[in-house]
């Protein structure tokens, strides 16, 4: 089973929290919520941690201080990644109490769109989007080549998961082809690298890595994933 990212959030006051609550509701992700900087240094040092969610300031501690406890050797959580919540006025003094590794700084007023953008970098995954459109699929199999048609249940900048279509062997080729929400075409060639189980991924379907595509097709896809809000991480 693939492990879910642990996601820690810091001191963040009620309206921030709301914020971000549907970010932090995403299957995969476990969160877990403390209300203080020291209590954080003490879960983090135990359990790992893949992004830290910190509003600045911290209620009872210096920043470099937290980051440093953070980041320490002695700390399970010592690759975790860094976001800052914070004021725009604030937000170049939270910059510079942060020393190594990966982070962002975030007012806190984006759109939760782009917030998603900046967990899913940090967390080092494409942010997922659920399109729910048709696809159509020209399989190279042992025995020749099949044409099927199916459903785009999820999509990223990576790859796919395709659902309502004969479940393809791991490993097999595809020519594909679908149209975007806004009508753009994107066409490509992607390989199965796995099926999906209803009982982990609520949905049954095989998905789909972009090996490559045709000119000027990943630069459409990628247009219209930054203009959309991530459905998951």
């Amino acid at each position: 089973m693939e492990e879910k990212k642990a996601i820690l959030t810091v001191a963040l006051d009620e309206e921030t929290f709301e914020r971000i609550a549907p970010l932090l509701k995403r299957r995969s992700l476990s969160v877990r919520t403390v209300s203080q900087g020291s209590e954080a240094e003490v879960v983090a040092k135990r359990k790992r941690y893949h992004l830290v969610i910190c509003r600045y300031p911290l209620p009872d501690m210096k920043l470099r201080e937290f980051v440093a406890s953070i980041r320490s050797e002695s700390s399970a959580s010592k690759s975790a990644s860094l976001m800052m919540l914070t004021i725009p006025e604030m937000a170049t003094e939270a910059q510079s109490g942060v020393r190594g590794g990966p982070f962002l700084v975030f007012s806190g007023q984006e759109p939760l769109g782009t917030l998603g953008q900046g967990a899913a970098h940090l967390l080092q995954v494409a942010p997922r989007y659920a399109p729910r459109i048709p696809t159509r699929l020209d399989a190279s199999l042992e025995d020749g080549s099949e044409t099927y048609d199916g459903w785009v249940a999820n999509l990223s900048r990576t790859g796919m998961l395709v659902t309502d279509a004969p479940m393809l062997p791991v490993g097999a080729l595809c020519v594909f082809d679908f149209k975007l929400p806004n009508g753009e075409i994107v066409r490509g060639t992607a390989e199965v690298v796995r099926h999906a189980k209803p009982r982990r991924e609520r949905v049954a379907g095989f998905a789909l890595h972009f090996v490559n595509f045709e000119p000027g097709c990943f630069e459409v896809l990628q247009a219209w994933c930054d203009t959309e809000e991530p459905d998951d991480i």
